[in-house]
């Protein structure tokens, strides 16, 4: 990318995606297989602006979430509103 602004602004989306993918992980709103998506087209935005610290940033979070068991969804999500109200 040449223009400076623009390549500080796809970091910053990148960096804001990146919180906002594991936060709707840990909350259940999306499953794993979802959230590696997510993180998926995120690395190839950094890779496109040529940002190595993104990059690799992704490639631990990437792999920390495929060694997680967790199997969260909104299934989940539902299930547990139900017992609020009995």
């Amino acid at each position: 990318m040449k223009n400076s602004n623009l390549r500080k602004r796809a970091l910053w989306f990148i960096n804001t995606e990146i919180e906002r993918v594991l936060v709707n992980l840990k909350s259940g709103a999306v499953n794993r297989e979802h959230a590696l998506g997510s993180l998926n087209t995120l690395y190839q935005m950094a890779s496109s602006t040529r940002d190595s610290d993104s990059m690799m940033n992704l490639c631990k979070i990437i792999d920390r979430v495929r060694d997680t068991d967790q199997r969260l969804g909104l299934l989940q999500i539902a299930e547990r509103r139900t017992e609020y109200f009995y």
